[in-house]
């Protein structure tokens, strides 16, 4: 039986993992919710495991107790996907488990494949290109009292950075104090919260610099994170991006929520300026393409620095099981490796997962007019090419 509360949303112990003796099973899985039922990826995970076990039954490489620890695992996802399990914002979900049991899981913004992998370690090339793309917002939650660094990515506050706590006191009864020293009083108090504000602008410099976030959301009350903001160096204010109404004991997931909404509208604002950058500067330059044939030619030579797509886009092709090889055009066989080329219906997700691979920065934007208007997808190469459509056989 699967204990939930051995679950983590860190992956640094993925990231960091030593291999052992001990196999451990990787797990990929759409859940998005917008075009996945429950049952269509429970139906989904039961296949995969029923087929990876069979394909270990014949490989013979695991001895009979390895072999029940990996299905183990495998039963333990089963149960977890089934019985615990909501998507929430995810779109694919990459779980690891080890020694019988699931000890990470990860919520990840794009569709990938599914499959299961059983290696000495986790499976991780994919998500540490995805990581190299995700954006890291600082959240700043001030008052006169007290202020905390919240780190948010990937929809969730992953960790507190920083906190700060001021002697400046939150209230003065003036009436107990003799009217000459209303004003001395009154300038001690804004002296106090001046150094207080200026402690919370160097140290929020000193983690932007370090790269600890890429930008900033101020949080409080609409006063103070006016005021407060006069105070952020210039480099702060470059990446600053907004401000959310919040109180100071506002629970975390309250913070979270309306930081979604202002991170969502900044997001989407971003990626439209892509699109018209992509259409009007990049591709009369030579140095962009437009339409899936153009953007897979571009992929398939590896020259793609930004995927730009629709995120309701498909397109048929085939695929080669191989080496990866995607083509829109029925060829008898791959010009790279010469395998058979597999039919697929819609091969949107062969496209991005090539791309993540290929370390690309991916923006998926939601029914964007003009890209719709130049074929739903297109891509900024990483430097100019005469003959995008051709390819160079080995």
């Amino acid at each position: 039986m699967i204990d939930v509360k051995d679950l983590s949303e860190n992956i640094d112990e993925v990231l960091n993992y030593k291999p052992t003796d001990t196999p451990v099973v990787s797990l990929y899985l759409g859940v998005d919710r917008a075009k996945i039922l429950k049952q269509e990826y429970t139906t989904v995970i039961n296949s995969m495991i029923a087929q990876k076990k069979n394909e270990l039954e014949q490989l013979q490489v695991y001895s009979a107790s390895q072999k029940k620890n990996i299905y183990d695992m495998m039963d333990a996802i089963k149960l977890y996907i089934n019985d615990y399990f909501t998507p929430e914002s995810a779109k694919t979900i990459l779980i690891f488990a080890k020694e019988g049991k699931i000890f990470s899981l990860v919520r990840l913004p794009y569709i990938l494949k599914p499959k299961i992998i059983v290696d000495p370690k986790p499976h991780t090339q994919i998500l540490r290109s995805i990581l190299g793309n995700i954006i890291k917002y600082g959240i700043l939650l001030l008052d006169r009292e007290k202020a905390q660094i919240m780190l948010m990515s990937m929809g969730e506050i992953q960790e507190y950075l920083d906190a700060f706590i001021s002697d400046v006191p939150p209230k003065v009864n003036y009436r107990s104090q003799l009217a000459f020293k209303e004003k001395n009083i009154l300038s001690r108090i804004e002296e106090k919260l001046h150094h207080f504000f200026k402690i919370i602008n160097e140290k929020t410099l000193i983690h932007l610099r370090e790269g600890k976030f890429d930008s900033i959301i101020l949080a409080g009350r609409r006063d103070i994170v006016s005021q407060f903001y006069n105070y952020l160096h210039s480099f702060i204010q470059q990446k600053y991006i907004g401000s959310i109404a919040a109180e100071p004991d506002d629970l975390p997931h309250i913070i979270r929520d309306k930081a979604k909404v202002l991170i969502e509208k900044h997001e989407t604002e971003q990626k439209n300026k892509f699109v018209v950058k992509l259409i009007d500067n990049y591709c009369p330059q030579e140095l962009g393409v437009l339409g899936v044939e153009a953007t897979v030619n571009a992929l398939m030579l590896e020259q793609i620095k930004t995927l730009i797509y629709n995120n309701e886009f498909t397109a048929s092709g085939y695929v080669c099981s191989e080496c990866g090889f995607i083509t829109l055009n029925k060829e008898d066989s791959c010009p790279y490796c010469h395998k058979a080329l597999t039919f697929y219906s819609d091969i949107t997700d062969e496209i991005i997962e090539s791309a993540i691979r290929q370390g690309c920065e991916i923006v998926d934007v939601q029914s964007n007019e003009r890209l719709m208007q130049n074929g739903n997808i297109g891509a900024v190469l990483r430097f100019k090419i005469e003959a995008v459509g051709e390819y160079n056989t080995r």
